[in-house]
């Protein structure tokens, strides 16, 4: 087994303790593709021309299959990213509410969530990673403060 509790199965790769790349990952994914469907059906979800969204559908992507539970720094731009991305499109949404269709709309509203919850679960794990939390589970009393362990003691 090595640091970050990985074993020797598929199924038990897949659970590392306070690591949430994979839904990041999923989540990401399931917003490049919500993006790739609404711009030729609805239209633009950012008013900024069509190429800047393919590249943001493309940056997704790419981020999602960098996301592993080695990268400390992947796991970062995916925070910023998602960040960024709420910003954006959340006003876009508020500002050309009155002047735009309701699927588009929604279409907007629904990458914000995902994207909220992908820097949700981003944030997460970096700081279980910088608490060197990864692959830990936690022990019974762990977090017992001192006046704790000493009743534990008597």
């Amino acid at each position: 087994m090595n640091d970050y509790g990985l074993g020797s199965t598929a199924s038990d790769t897949t659970k590392i303790p306070h690591y949430y790349g994979n839904y990041v990952r999923m989540i990401f994914i399931a917003a490049a593709v919500l993006s790739a469907f609404s711009i030729p059906i609805w239209g633009d979800v950012l008013p900024i021309g069509t190429m800047p969204q393919i590249i943001g559908i493309v940056i997704l992507v790419v981020l999602a299959g960098l996301t592993n539970p080695h990268g400390t720094t992947v796991l970062w731009v995916n925070a910023i990213v998602a960040g960024l991305g709420i910003i954006l499109i959340e006003n876009a949404a508020i500002t050309l509410y009155s002047i735009d269709e309701v699927p588009i709309f929604l279409a907007r509203e629904i990458i914000v969530l995902l994207l909220l919850v992908a820097m949700y679960f981003s944030i997460k794990t970096v700081r279980a990673m910088a608490t060197h939390q990864i692959g830990h589970t936690m022990d019974v009393g762990e977090f017992d403060t001192p006046e704790e362990e000493k009743q534990d003691d008597e």
